[in-house]
């Protein structure tokens, strides 16, 4: 008889992995300092929707996050990249 471990990704509850936290923590912090101790309230609102659209969950292969596929985006396309041609 085997145990089996469905997911080995430290959680706290269903949804909400450890990464989750140490990303937005400190995007919450950015926010609640921009929005108290400046006067850029309005980039501070814009800055909270964009963190949230970045924490919205998707299902797109196994990362289940909007900033780890935004991740995957941009370094697709900041790599370097080689072009062959034969002729």
């Amino acid at each position: 008889m085997y145990i089996t471990i469905n997911s080995i990704k430290k959680t706290l509850g269903k949804y909400v992995e450890m990464t989750d936290l140490y990303i937005g923590i400190p995007m919450a912090m950015a926010f609640l300092m921009l929005f108290a101790f400046s006067t850029h309230k309005l980039f501070s609102i814009i800055f909270l929707t964009v963190c949230v659209f970045l924490m919205i969950p998707i299902n797109l292969s196994k990362k289940n996050r909007m900033y780890k596929v935004m991740g995957l985006f941009f370094k697709f396309i900041f790599k370097n990249k080689q072009y062959l041609y034969f002729r």
